[in-house]
């Protein structure tokens, strides 16, 4: 028997996120610490040299579009695949990585956002989506405790909330406009 998505956040101590979705921090690697010094600029704070978490996305729900300054390694674990979409402010790109265990399918059971992109996700089957992100539409509502995905996500340097950057709808909207819809839901409104 397959356990329901509170189940999980219950079994995991798994807490509102800020962006979406639930999660808890499972490892802080202080064996390395390091300085703002030895950091480039977008740094705010001294850090540990990785973090990991879990991180659960029901049907449903979003992983709203925010950026860091750290690389963003995301393993999927269990449930649906999800999709991770990535804005490149430098050369105006987008980019869907679908994450999933379906090796068949084009899924990859792990991948790595780029620091200082901003990046969101969503379950892959909530949304039908063009290759370009143009089009971006709703699919039928699905019952988010049987259809949902666990995934990790690790960082190096190690994550601090400091850095963590949620993206203005406006100011994306200005920087992507061909890419309207898909900023809209993947933003908070203002």
């Amino acid at each position: 028997m397959s356990l329901s998505a509170s189940e999980i956040a219950q079994k995991l101590n798994l807490q509102p996120h800020p962006e979406g979705g639930f999660y808890i921090e499972t490892f802080r690697d202080h064996s390395v610490q390091l300085s703002t010094s030895h950091l480039p600029s977008e740094y705010k704070v001294d850090r540990p040299v990785s973090t990991c978490i879990y991180f659960l996305l029901p049907s449903g729900t979003m992983s709203r579009l925010h950026r860091i300054p750290s690389s963003e390694t995301w393993h999927h674990y269990i449930g649906e695949p999800i999709t991770v979409v990535e804005l490149n402010e430098k050369d105006s790109s987008v980019k869907f990585t679908c994450l999933g265990s379906d090796l068949t399918k084009d899924q990859t059971p792990q991948y790595t956002v780029p620091p200082n992109v901003w990046f969101g996700s969503f379950p892959t089957s909530d949304f039908a989506v063009s290759a370009n992100g143009g089009s971006f539409v709703k699919g039928s509502e699905r019952d988010g405790e049987t259809h949902y995905s666990l995934v990790g996500c690790t960082c190096a340097p190690g994550f601090q909330f400091q850095d963590f950057e949620l993206a203005k709808r406006s100011y994306l909207i200005s920087r992507f406009p061909q890419l309207e819809s898909l900023v809209t839901t993947l933003t908070f409104p203002e």
